[in-house]
């Protein structure tokens, strides 16, 4: 770039005029309702010491972190998020019997993220922590400013959802499961795949009441009467009990408040954030790709630093809510939910036309996407009001996370490299191949002594994955974009990263499998908002496939 005058860096931008009115207009409408709940303004600094934010208090990965030195020779980061500097702030300056105190914030947060997929590193946060009360009145009242926040600012179409941390860890705990058991387990429910879990837990050897409470992790939707079974199917279990009796009772507060049409329970909702002891959650509606408000409880995160206090928060993203505002006020029906279109990205060529073969089998249909003469980018079933649109498999990730396709279909291998936030609920079980490491006979001897070696790969980032996380084995990446197989032929690489099918190729050209890295397959992903938003659909679309499959 020769005149970097004239510009921002990558993920950042200039607002104003109009645009910046809008932005000011959310920050006064969301500081109003806090002001009316009773909650006291703090500002803390916009860097702080690199403690405050390391991976055992902050959210936020150490690699993604502004981080520079000051003066002393101390590492000091950009605020990531408010949470752990407000912690550190309340115990400086409040003692525990002093009482319960509501604290709100207004300021920027800093992402170092290399991500180049419309990100934005730095942002505006917006958001309360209530520190002093660990009672489940103070929970209800939080998730009632929620719900009044995301209506002040005109959004009357949203759904939060809440879980409890505690849930999961004491449902491992009661049926003692192993690590390998766990994991999967997590990895499930963090794609949100409800049958994986039906079918993990149909496998678990344990009691019946505590297969009947796993199975309520596939429940998008935790009713009433599922909470009064699950009182019941936890007696033996204390742990569990605990968390479902705190439910029950929020609930009956929510009532109370008059809000309990706007959430709904979600025992399947986990957290990768270490600190969440009790409920978290997360308000979701139409516009966005993503969450509008995340929040919940950390009732030890003040333990590191030195002051014993349970605590309750959530924050917004100015930003995103700018984004749904202007996206909301272009719609000019209200009940968006009716008029809207459940819309797929499908990878081009054999990816497409099998799944619509496969979708034909439940009543989806959609002809003209393979007219030759066609120029249309969208197509569209107007009676089940399905879109459908083809791109190139490392898109459809990305169309996903953003929210421009509610679901996509791609390749496990595509998935894997792009890391996109999305959904990953169905094997559709074609285009089954492998990611193998392939190899000339004698490279068999470099695989096994963890010496660095040199990798040809189009999928640098499953490589990586593979050699640095499961044989913890140094390796120097070589990018390339085709005929991988020639690289270990004319000396580039040592070895290749690559998908095999037949195997055919490379015997041809005297290589071999050397160690397979994992299945793929096609598969179905979907948007986390999507999934929320239009859970009953998508649910449906889910089951019908898989009686087909």
């Amino acid at each position: 770039m020769k005149n970097k005058l004239l510009h921002t860096p990558d993920g950042v931008r200039d607002l104003y005029n109009e645009d910046y009115k809008k932005k000011l207009n959310i920050q006064n409408k969301l500081h109003q309702v806090f002001a009316e709940y009773g909650c006291l303004d703090i500002q803390t600094p916009t860097f702080e010491y690199f403690d405050v934010f390391s991976n055992q208090i902050g959210t936020t990965p150490s690699k993604d972190l502004f981080k520079f030195f000051d003066t002393e020779g101390n590492t000091v980061v950009l605020r990531p998020d408010f949470t752990p500097s407000i912690a550190r702030c309340v115990a400086k300056y409040f003692e525990p019997e002093e009482e319960a105190v509501k604290l709100c914030y207004m300021g920027n947060t800093f992402t170092n993220s290399s991500n180049y997929q419309g990100r934005l590193k730095e942002t505006t946060q917006c958001g309360v922590e209530y520190v002093g009360d660990g009672s489940t009145k103070a929970d209800a009242q939080m998730l009632s400013m929620v719900v009044d926040c995301i209506k002040a600012i005109g959004i009357e179409d949203f759904q939060i959802s809440v879980g409890h941390a505690g849930f999961f860890d004491a449902l491992l705990d009661a049926a003692n499961l192993k690590k390998k058991q766990a994991k999967l387990l997590r990895e499930l429910l963090n794609n949100k795949n409800f049958l994986g879990v039906e079918d993990f837990v149909e496998q678990l050897e344990v009691a019946e009441e505590l297969k009947q409470l796993f199975l309520l992790l596939a429940d998008f939707d935790i009713t009433e009467e599922d909470l009064v079974n699950a009182k019941s199917w936890s007696e033996e279990y204390p742990k569990i009990a605990n968390t479902i009796a705190s439910l029950e009772e929020l609930n009956n507060n929510l009532k109370e408040n008059g809000i309990d049409k706007y959430v709904s329970f979600e025992l399947g909702t986990i957290s990768n954030y270490e600190y969440y002891t009790g409920i978290i959650f997360a308000g979701y509606t139409y516009g966005l790709g993503e969450p509008i408000v995340k929040g919940g409880r950390y009732d030890t995160l003040l333990s590191n630093f030195d002051k014993d206090a349970p605590a309750i928060g959530f924050a917004f993203v100015v930003d995103q809510l700018l984004t749904a505002v202007d996206k909301l006020s272009a719609v000019t029906d209200k009940n968006v939910h009716e008029q809207r279109y459940l819309t797929f990205a499908l990878g081009k060529g054999r990816l497409a036309k099998k799944t619509l073969q496969l979708f034909e089998q439940i009543g989806i249909t959609c002809e003209e996407i393979f007219d030759p003469t066609t120029r249309k980018l969208i197509f569209v079933n107007e009676d089940l009001k399905l879109r459908f649109f083809l791109s190139k498999g490392p898109d459809v990730p990305t169309y996903v996370e953003h929210g421009a396709a509610d679901i996509g279909i791609v390749g496990k291998d595509t998935i894997l490299e792009e890391g996109r936030n999305i959904y990953e609920v169905l094997d559709l079980g074609f285009g089954n191949c492998r990611m193998c490491i392939c190899g000339p006979e004698s490279a068999k001897e470099l695989l096994k002594h963890q010496e660095q070696i040199r990798v040809a790969t189009k999928y640098p980032q499953i490589a990586k994955d593979y050699f640095y996380n499961q044989k913890h084995q140094t390796v120097e990446i070589i990018k390339l974009n085709g005929s991988i197989e020639l690289a270990p032929i004319v000396g580039l690489s040592d070895v290749i990263c690559d998908i095999v099918e037949t195997g055919a190729t490379l015997r041809e050209n005297g290589l071999d499998v050397l160690e397979e890295v994992c299945p793929l397959s096609a598969r179905m992903v979907v948007n986390e908002v999507s999934m929320k938003m239009e859970n009953e659909r998508i649910t449906k679309l889910i089951r019908d496939l898989k009686e087909v499959l």
